[in-house]
């Protein structure tokens, strides 16, 4: 057995403990993400769908409590998301585990990584809609955790040779994490709510602009319909903080062919 076998029938054998203790059956099949660092199905909640998901604290995933993350999102209000209904915490030789209960989301994830491997069929309504979601996400209370200033600053100088004092911006409460794995469609629904956060006005869509540019009649109906947060003049630090993420993940051999067509977005806000 490899380690992802190993590690993935670990997952599973959590997921059913937790359905046991949920008190709910198990009618889907077995969803890990890509680094399994979670499981998830969909199971029957007294008769009715619900999602059960069970997910580990490492410190690959950063620090702080991040694991509450998605019950806290349970105060998001007008944002097409799932909601939390029940979870509860465990240990497995010391290691943290968490189980949610949250309510079924009919509508399939857009793609199975950050940019699709075929474009997305995605209607005008669809993109109306998530410019709504992310206004009234914005106007949700700035919480206190989320991107880390020094972080992103660092790396805007880093890759792009600019001091940016993004402390100096307006910021938002943001999903921190929007790409096409974490939306739904054809009805809008946004995923994963594990790190969401402060973070410069703009991101989310800065966001999701960056890993839709292999794909440019989207990108132009994208820049189009989410105009209000990439044509202020707040954009420019929103475009190079998205930027500078993905950079980053295309140093260590991820996303590789993304690193071109954004830096030739992020010099358009040079």
């Amino acid at each position: 057995m490899t380690a992802d076998q190993a590690r993935r029938a670990w997952m599973e054998g959590h997921l059913e403990w937790a359905a046991h203790e949920f008190q709910v059956q198990q009618i889907g099949t077995p969803v890990h993400t890509s680094r399994l660092h979670s499981v998830g199905c969909r199971v029957l909640d007294d008769g009715t769908n619900a999602w059960l998901r069970v997910v580990y604290a490492d410190p690959e995933w950063g620090d702080g409590d991040y694991l509450d993350s998605n019950v806290a999102a349970n105060e998001i209000h007008d944002v097409p998301k799932p909601t939390v209904k029940r979870w509860r915490e465990w240990h497995d030789n010391d290691r943290r585990m968490r189980g949610e209960l949250s309510t079924f989301i009919p509508d399939p994830a857009i793609s199975t990584g950050m940019t699709p491997t075929t474009e997305p069929e995605i209607s005008d309504r669809w993109l109306t809609d998530l410019n709504h979601a992310l206004h009234a996400l914005a106007a949700h209370p700035l919480p206190g955790h989320g991107t880390d200033a020094s972080y992103v600053n660092d790396g805007i100088r880093a890759f792009f040779g600019l001091e940016v004092d993004i402390a100096q911006v307006p910021w938002t409460a943001a999903h921190c994490d929007l790409h096409w794995a974490n939306l739904t469609a054809p009805n809008l629904t946004i995923l994963d709510w594990e790190t969401w956060g402060k973070a410069p006005a703009g991101y989310d869509a800065a966001s999701l602009l960056c890993v839709t540019l292999p794909y440019p009649t989207l990108a132009r109906r994208l820049r189009t319909a989410l105009a209000d947060f990439l044509t202020t003049p707040t954009a420019r630090t929103a475009i190079l903080t998205a930027a500078t993420r993905y950079l980053r993940f295309a140093d260590t051999g991820e996303l590789t062919d993304l690193a071109i067509p954004i830096r030739n977005l992020a010099n358009e806000f040079s």
